[in-house]
């Protein structure tokens, strides 16, 4: 599971298959008794726990790591899940878009381990879920949008290049906002934001959880929310689809998760509208793509996890196992 919050502070547990306890993100749980869930952590500012500000962020540096454990474990049969920006580093992973090859490699010849590739090496991906899923590593990937004219992409763009000139590439102001404007209040009640239904999740520990790595992060914290914002958003979700349309449409069971109150990933934006036109039409024709909503916001496996627990082993007992 790829997320962010709370999605990779475990604290339920099961037995898997050897009888060992084993930790599991949210409330997020499986009665599959050989099923084990490993959840990894994209929030930007926990990112900023690490003071190495050598590193450049991206979705497919997250989808590489990913690959690299996978292999590293020796996983077999994996379902990967991610939530929000984490959904794109699940389906980057899943179909082996991360891989960056020299110009004079065919590009078929190199694969991930979870990926495969196109000359028998067989994907070890049984399926995607994706919860609330975004449109790129920021908002920059908006300016994609087809329907848009020219006046309003280039007036969005000024827009972004203001926010990024005068917030996010300003060293300063940053370091300001996270010593002397960020409170423990102000983050329970942007956290609360998120939660439609169950607010009251918003406990000490997952405040803490932001806070600390906000103010104790010294310089790795200003960088890694000054690259979250300002560097490439990678491809979205609907780019993905149309260059892997073998693997997106045909291949894999691919999920959709999605609060119906959801107001930074909402359903009815870009990429909400794009799966949902491609379950309603059978985009693909495999009719491998399928979407549940449930009554939640953005963090819908803490808002509630009844219905989105419901919704995932549903998909993964009919479409996957």
């Amino acid at each position: 599971l790829l997320g962010q919050g709370r999605s990779s502070k475990p604290y339920c547990y099961a037995r898997d298959g050897d009888g060992r306890r084993t930790k599991f993100p949210y409330k997020l749980y499986s009665k599959a008794p050989s099923v084990t869930t490993i959840a990894e952590e994209t929030s930007p500012i926990s990112m900023g726990k690490n003071t190495n500000t050598n590193v450049h962020y991206s979705i497919n540096l997250w989808a590489n790591m990913i690959d690299d454990y996978a292999r590293h474990c020796n996983m077999d049969e994996v379902i990967l899940m991610g939530n929000s920006l984490g959904s794109l580093v699940a389906l980057s992973a899943a179909t082996g878009d991360f891989i960056k090859t020299p110009n004079n490699v065919d590009r078929e010849n190199m694969f991930g381990y979870l990926a495969g590739n196109h000359l028998g090496e067989r994907s070890r991906v049984k399926g995607v879920c994706l919860f609330n899923c975004a449109v790129g590593l920021n908002s920059m990937n908006v300016l994609k949008n087809p329907n848009f004219s020219a006046v309003q992409r280039n007036v969005l763009q000024w827009i972004f290049g203001i926010l990024n000139n005068l917030i996010f590439d300003n060293e300063l102001l940053l370091k300001f906002a996270l010593n002397d404007v960020v409170t423990k209040d102000l983050l329970r009640d942007a956290l609360k934001s998120l939660y439609t239904y169950n607010p009251e999740q918003v406990d000490e520990d997952l405040v803490d959880s932001f806070y600390y790595p906000a103010k104790f992060g010294g310089d790795g914290a200003v960088e890694a929310i000054r690259q979250i914002y300002t560097n490439d958003a990678g491809l979205s979700p609907m780019e993905l689809t149309a260059k892997y349309p073998e693997i997106l449409d045909k291949k894999l069971p691919l999920h959709l998760i999605w609060g119906d109150s959801d107001v930074v990933t909402p359903i009815n934006g870009d990429v909400g509208q794009f799966y949902c036109d491609r379950v309603a039409n059978n985009r693909g024709g495999k009719g491998m793509t399928t979407i549940d909503v449930v009554s939640a916001g953005h963090l819908l496996f803490d808002d509630n996890p009844s219905d989105t627990n419901s919704a995932l082993l549903r998909w993964i007992n009919k479409r996957v196992l």
